[in-house]
């Protein structure tokens, strides 16, 4: 099945790239095109192969972009919005923290988010590489623009872009220029947003731009017990920016931005719940709460069932929750020489993140687990671009140094749990309440060096290669044990054989050299077909949350190797626009973290695997008339596992073990299949008033969101979850979410003397419709899930000037 599936694609590929040039040979209504269109202005700029800037359309990688306006029109307010219209990716909010997420492309995923773990999709602010997601996905505030490189971007970017790039941009100062905007919106859930954009450009030579965004929500989703509300927020976003040219040639742009976030949650819903045996006569008891729970949810994600933190000792009586700051410097320094450019870049940002969530989703004492995140990153690259021999040679070059400290902590109380009696417990802690304690402090160095060509060695055939070579030293202090009551105070470490304060060190040094080497051809003026191999990187794994691996060993870098051919066409006079690429790739050592709960302690394994994946992927538009253009996207993704001999358990409580088994049959988490989008939108002139429509629907096929064979649930061998079959039923019924569909509109209409007034009638997810997006199971105890946002509508008027 997988081979035709192979099979299929191909074909796909290869008949609508010969649709699409058999189209771009089609002169527009009949007419000869001529040389010069109106539509040449509308082409979109992006980072080309030598990190300059280059037509989207003669970029031989494959890109989606969307520009500030793009963003507003479709309903992309939030980062995790941007996977949702952009084929082949797939962001789902990250299990222990929602500004936080997981980013899947191509067959690549990144299933955690703590601090030793990297990512497969690397993301960029202003060209600073983000290394943590805490604090990352947030609202776009005076967004220029978004591209998202698809496939390793390990050359120009450097290591754990192994999958792709998002690379975000925030408006500069504009010089000689006095601007801004103010816009106020109200929406459901009594939403009140307001920001405002003020651009001061004192003179040709000096310019501030600052940005202000607040937003307070109410909750959405209710305590079925207390009728509490969950899930508002309330945000402050700022950022300033200042742009100064000393000469015609030199420029330097510094900037701040500082973002703050209060949250009533997340908060789960619980899904399945099989209390342990350990329980005894209360078992029944405790499963039928869980159970009436579920069936006083009725299959409404907005219900949810709370644990009071009252009710385990050490839990923050704020109950669900979630504070997050960040804060963001850079300061750049660019000089225009007589071959290119000179940049010098340099970033700080600080998280300092802190949260409580009820995982199980249960009112049942289940699972609470506390976050804590402070941490500090500072990078800087120096890089030179240009052209050489006759403007036949694009190059770029570069050398970077990022370093990284802080401090990750996780700890967790399983039901309410106490210290008993023992060796390891000192008389006057028996019967407190006991949380289980993984943190550790970083302190990570990398080094880079890159280098990268495009060589036109005709008019049309152009070759590209690049190298770059990695060092990532990376270090940790781990601190793994039981504490009294939630505080600081260690009762006892695990492993045993370790003596309070608990302290373990580990240091490991990565290296790497990735590669990439391609070739493009312009068949046309608007046809371009391009071929590549290259071979990305993601950085080895620390461990942090386990206690019963020997030593517990690092996890081995992530190793890609892809080649991608597509093809880019433009036709019908430049008003539409094809582009498709197929790609294969081959991951050695992928990086998976289960999470496993071996006689009750809770942790998280990083372990590796290999993978194969085959995707297409499409994206098209096309201007009907003057005003009014038609858009989509589409992507298939076919990944496997080809090895993949990970962790389980063995054995039943208290005598439980972690064992090798082998997972070459697992199911890809994280990984949407099949998506498409598809969208029309209207702009005109209507006098004294411009109209500006847009509607777009976003689909995802099912997704699995427990990795476990459905073979297994029933299974007590090693790995197997030893359900009963009516458990087994219920489970299989959670085990993947639904296909999702996203319906968004806007309707704005602009007026006043040079339409700078606008009220615009906006609406997100029309449809209604909720599916898992974040799903855990905890060995075969409990399941619990988060959704996406239901539905929401507004107003928004703003005033540009």
């Amino acid at each position: 099945m997988i081979f035709k599936q192979n099979r299929d694609s191909a074909r796909l590929l290869a008949a609508v790239s010969l649709g699409a040039i058999a189209l771009s040979a089609v002169p527009a209504f009949a007419q000869a095109a001529p040389e010069e269109t109106q539509y040449d202005d509308d082409a979109i700029v992006v980072i080309g192969v030598t990190k300059q800037d280059a037509n989207i359309q003669e970029t031989p990688i494959a890109i989606t972009a969307f520009s500030g306006e793009t963003l507003t029109e479709q309903g992309i307010s939030k980062v995790e919005d941007i996977a949702s219209f952009t084929p082949g990716f797939n962001i789902r909010g990250a299990g222990n923290n929602p500004t936080a997420f997981s980013l899947a492309m191509r067959g690549q995923v990144q299933n955690d988010n703590i601090a030793t773990l990297e990512p497969s999709v690397g993301t960029y602010l202003d060209e600073m590489y983000i290394a943590r997601a805490y604090g990352l996905n947030v609202e776009l505030v005076d967004v220029e623009s978004v591209q998202v490189l698809k496939g390793p971007q390990g050359t120009l970017f450097g290591r754990n872009t192994s999958a792709g790039a998002v690379l975000i941009q925030t408006a500069n100062p504009r010089y000689d220029e006095i601007s801004g905007k103010m816009s106020a919106t109200y929406g459901r859930f009594d939403e009140r947003t307001g920001q405002a954009v003020l651009n001061l450009g004192l003179s040709d030579s000096l310019a501030i731009r600052g940005a202000l965004y607040y937003q307070k929500r109410d909750g959405y989703k209710t305590d079925i017990n207390t009728g509490a509300k969950y899930e508002g927020r309330e945000t402050w976003n700022g950022r300033v920016k200042l742009g100064w040219k000393p000469t015609d040639t030199f420029e330097i742009l510094l900037s701040g931005e500082w973002y703050d976030t209060y949250i009533d949650g997340p908060v789960r819903q619980n899904l399945f719940f099989n209390a342990p045996a350990a329980f005894g006569p209360a078992k029944p008891i405790v499963d039928g709460i869980a159970a009436a729970e579920r069936e006083e949810f009725g299959g409404n994600p907005n219900l949810a069932a709370l644990t009071p933190p009252s009710a385990v000792i050490g839990a923050d009586p704020r109950g669900p929750f979630n504070k997050t700051q960040t804060q963001t410097y850079t300061a750049k320094f660019i000089l225009d020489t007589s071959f290119g450019q000179v940049r010098w870049i340099n970033g700080y940002r600080g998280v300092q993140s802190e949260n409580i969530i009820d995982l199980d989703g249960s009112s049942f004492a289940g699972h609470f687990t506390e976050g804590t995140q402070d941490l500090k990153q500072y990078s800087t690259e120096l890089q030179a671009t240009g052209t050489a021999f006759d403007d036949r040679l694009n190059f770029a070059t570069g050398i970077t140094y990022f370093r990284e400290t802080g401090f990750d902590q996780s700890r967790s109380n399983l039901f309410n749990g106490k210290f008993a009696a023992g060796p390891t417990v000192p008389a006057e802690f028996v019967g407190r309440t006991s949380w289980s304690n993984f943190s550790g402090t970083l302190d990570n160095d990398s080094f880079g060096m890159y280098g990268q060509l495009n060589y036109a060695l005709t008019d049309r055939f152009n070759v590209t290669g690049g190298l770059r070579y990695s060092i990532d030293d990376k270090r940790v202090i781990t601190q793994s044990g039981d504490v009294v009551d939630n505080t600081d105070q260690f009762v006892r470490c695990t492993p045993a054989t370790v003596a309070i304060p608990c302290d373990r060190e580990r240091h490991k040094t990565f290296t790497n050299l990735s590669y990439t080497i391609g070739a493009d051809y312009d068949v046309t003026d608007d046809i371009l077909i391009y071929a590549k191999h290259s071979k990305g990187y993601r950085s080895g794994a620390l461990q942090l949350r386990t206690v019963t691996l020997a030593d517990s060993i690092p996890s081995d870098p992530e190793i890609v190797n892809e080649q991608e051919i597509g093809i880019k066409t433009t036709f019908l006079g430049g008003r539409a626009r094809f582009n498709i690429a197929g790609y294969h790739n081959k991951v050695r050592d992928a990086q998976r973290s289960p999470v496993l709960a071996p006689n009750g302690v809770s942790q998280t394994v990083i372990e590796n695997a290999d993978t194969e994946t085959w995707g297409v992927e499409a994206d098209a538009s096309f201007e009907v008339v003057d005003g009014f253009t038609i858009f989509g996207s589409g992507a298939l993704t076919d990944p496997k596992y080809t090895r993949y001999e990970g962790k389980a358990l063995a054995g039943i409580p208290p005598a439980q073990t972690i064992v090798t088994v082998d997972k070459s049959d697992y199911l890809l988490i994280g990984i949407v299949k099949k998506q498409f989008t598809v969208g029309a939108n209207l702009k005109q002139d209507l006098g004294g008033v411009g109209l500006d429509a847009n509607i777009v629907y976003a689909w995802q096929g099912k997704m699995p969101q427990i990795d476990i064979p459905v073979n297994m649930f029933t299974s007590t061998a090693p790995g197997g979850l030893g359900l009963t079959q009516a458990q087994a039923d219920q489970l299989a019924a959670v085990a993947q979410s639904g296909s999702l569909g996203l319906l968004n509109a806007r309707v704005a209409l602009s007026f006043g003397p040079e339409k700078n007034f606008e009220v615009a009638l906006w609406g997100k997810n029309l449809t209604n419709d909720q599916e898992q997006q974040y799903t855990l199971l905890l060995s075969n105890i409990y399941v619990g899930t988060s959704y996406n946002e239901p539905r929401s509508y507004g107003v928004t008027a703003s005033v540009k000037f």
